[in-house]
């Protein structure tokens, strides 16, 4: 199952060495490279309803026999494509605390439809086994806490933590049909986790540069089915840490558009059940743009667009968000 687990946010400016300019060109790059930057000022409050997209494919070919010559196999050949979709709506509120510090709360409803369909090359039918699943629920409620390091000069820190819930429908709870598909998909991760993060930003006519680097340690939880067949529903889980970066920039067009290109990695260590690793590594790559339009003094349109460039990575996501600040 290819999963990835992400976040987006907008930056707002509180220090006056920024120009207006650049903090719009900074809160582009924080919109593409899904992180926060500088931060709400104190006693202000800000809501962000947002609607995101993607899109995962995924083929496997699986075959049970033996092999006569290295092009020729001898048993029962499966070939499957997996084709899935997900809408989420979120809705986030941040409140600066102080001027260096900011709070935040995430709420995301999630739709999901998937698709399979399952071919067994060497049967008499050729038409394949075509299976859907399709829901929706409340998705990983989440919470984080950010702090600015400096306020006066660049380049600017800011160190956050987020913690995320298990609200959501988890994929270790759900029934599968006989086929190993969800009867109604999973909208969470199933456990909580736990994000250390640092971020850079440095203003510099015309640009604004951005890097981000953090790590996700998930921790583990009980499974409410089986997961490695041996007939125990207790079995114990734990989902791979993985760490992550960030980097890009991004450009002003005028005083109400800016836009930015930048590059995002994850690295998702092995998960394991009962204390046992099982699956693989997995390499997360993708490329991203997106655009920042100031409406208004208080309100912000912000789209984004990643592509995949790695076979674990979701194939496409857009997302819009529109924060407004009070």
């Amino acid at each position: 199952m290819k999963k990835r687990i992400l976040s987006a946010g907008l930056l707002l400016s509180v220090v006056g060495a920024v120009q207006a300019q650049d903090r719009q060109v900074v809160d582009s790059i924080a919109n593409t490279l899904e992180t926060r930057g500088l931060l709400t000022p104190k006693g202000h409050f800000e809501i962000e309803p947002s609607i995101s997209y993607s899109q995962n494919t995924s083929n496997r070919i699986s075959i049970v026999g033996y092999s006569v010559l290295p092009a020729l196999v001898v048993g029962l050949i499966e070939a499957s494509d997996a084709d899935q979709a997900t809408f989420t709506f979120g809705l986030a509120a941040r409140y600066g605390l102080t001027n260096r510090i900011e709070l935040e709360l995430r709420a995301p409803w999630v739709y999901r439809y998937d698709t399979f369909s399952i071919r067994e090359a060497n049967t008499p039918t050729n038409s394949p086994r075509k299976f859907t699943s399709e829901g929706a629920a409340l998705g990983d409620i989440e919470a984080a806490i950010r702090y600015q390091w400096n306020l006066e000069s660049a380049p600017f820190w800011i160190g956050g933590l987020r913690v995320k819930s298990d609200t959501g429908d988890s994929p270790f709870d759900g029934e599968v049909n006989d086929n190993g598909i969800f009867v109604d998909p999973p909208t969470g991760s199933g456990s909580w986790s736990i994000e250390p993060s640092m971020t850079l930003i440095y203003p510099t006519d015309p640009a604004v540069l951005f890097g981000t680097a953090g790590y996700t340690w998930n921790l583990g939880d009980d499974a409410g089915r089986d997961l490695n067949e041996d007939g125990l529903a207790n079995d114990k889980f734990n989902l791979g840490n993985s760490f992550f970066l960030g980097m890009g920039m991004g450009f002003a067009v005028n005083n109400r558009l800016s836009f930015s290109l930048g590059m995002n990695h994850r690295t998702v260590f092995k998960s394991s059940i009962n204390g046992r690793k099982t699956g693989s590594i997995l390499q997360l790559d993708s490329l991203s743009t997106g655009f920042s339009l100031a409406l208004t003094d208080k309100t912000t349109l912000n789209m984004n667009l990643q592509a995949g460039l790695t076979e674990d990575a979701p194939d496409v996501e857009v997302s819009f968000s529109l924060p407004v600040a009070f």
